[in-house]
């Protein structure tokens, strides 16, 4: 008894482990078509991960600050290594693709896009004390997840 339920329990985490869903950040909600973040949670220089969500699907995002203290938004996602849906992570003072290693120093106002794996930006503006992303230009980038 005790094996066949060990052998359920590697069975299953081996399938969870294999979820061809991107990963789940803090989940923002949608208003009036439009997502809305506080401009003083997010101006720290770091990189903040979001998940919108459209019909069951992880629309993953993130927002930084350079060194310039510009505040801007990109997709959690390449165009190059997009299908492993493996997304970003920010290491020290860089962000790195999870997938190919390729480092961007978050402190550069423009990043290099010659080669395939940089960011996506999504457009977004900044009104008042908040950072204004229209929920349609997130759903331009489900394709992507």
């Amino acid at each position: 008894m005790r094996k066949n339920v060990c052998i359920f329990l590697c069975i299953l985490f081996a399938f969870a482990g294999c979820s061809n869903l991107p990963a789940e950040h803090t989940v923002v909600s949608v208003r009036s078509g439009e997502v809305r973040l506080l401009i003083k949670d997010l101006n720290d220089g770091k990189v903040h991960f979001f998940t919108y969500k459209k019909d069951g699907k992880r629309i993953n995002f993130f927002v930084r600050t350079d060194g310039k203290d510009n505040l801007s938004a990109y997709f959690d996602a390449c165009y190059t290594c997009y299908k492993y849906k493996k997304g970003y992570r920010e290491e020290g003072s860089d962000l790195v693709c999870n997938e190919c290693n390729l480092k961007f120093r978050l402190a550069e106002e423009h990043w290099d896009t010659s080669h395939g794996c940089c960011p996506i930006a999504v457009k977004s503006r900044i009104d008042g004390t908040e950072l204004v992303i229209a929920s349609k230009d997130l759903e331009k980038g489900e394709k992507l997840f």
